[in-house]
């Protein structure tokens, strides 16, 4: 087997709204916002999309971030990762380092999950390149960080047909409450 990267099929339906975010996403745009209300699946349709990136490109780096730490673990590595990957992508293997918390698919890529307010953490995650930022529940980062955060799409990674990878940046966001 000469090529690392990976074929996926998805084996499930999204739903009417994740069908019109992925539809979105394949337009020509870097950067995406989804805006809607907890539980519409903002974030399922993102991190689905991410690992479908992830394994179109080998070795590619894929952030996945919210404010909190614990979040990030909890909400997006933990659950709706998992979910992904149990309903998305069955048959996709993938390594999960739960002390640092990235995810390691067969071809080499990387999907590392962050919360941006712990200092060190954040300038850890902040030494690499990444093809995708996902920065969830932005409306709770602050604006100097998410420019930060967004200094770092920079990853220039490969397809197996040898065109590139094009840089993407997602954010989403819930109502504000009155």
């Amino acid at each position: 087997q000469s090529s690392q990267c990976l074929t996926v099929t998805m084996t499930f339906k999204l739903t009417a709204k994740q069908e019109e975010l992925r539809q979105t996403l394949r337009g020509p745009q870097m950067h995406t916002l989804a805006y809607g209300g907890s539980r519409s699946g903002k974030t399922f349709g993102f991190v689905h999309a991410i690992v479908k990136r992830a394994s179109l490109a080998k070795d590619s780096r894929h952030l996945l971030c919210r404010l909190l730490h614990s979040d990030a673990r909890t909400k997006i590595m933990m659950d709706t990762f998992r979910a992904v990957m149990r309903l998305g992508y069955p048959q996709l293997s993938y390594e999960l380092n739960k002390a640092d918390q990235f995810v390691t698919l067969p071809n080499g890529s990387e999907l590392w999950f962050a919360g941006l307010n712990d200092e060190e953490r954040t300038d850890k995650i902040l030494g690499s390149e990444y093809a995708t930022i996902y920065m969830n529940e932005c409306s709770q980062i602050p604006f100097e960080t998410v420019e930060k955060v967004r200094s770092r799409l920079a990853q220039s990674a490969m397809k197996e047909n040898g065109t590139p990878l094009a840089l993407r940046a997602y954010y989403d966001l819930n109502p504000e409450t009155a």
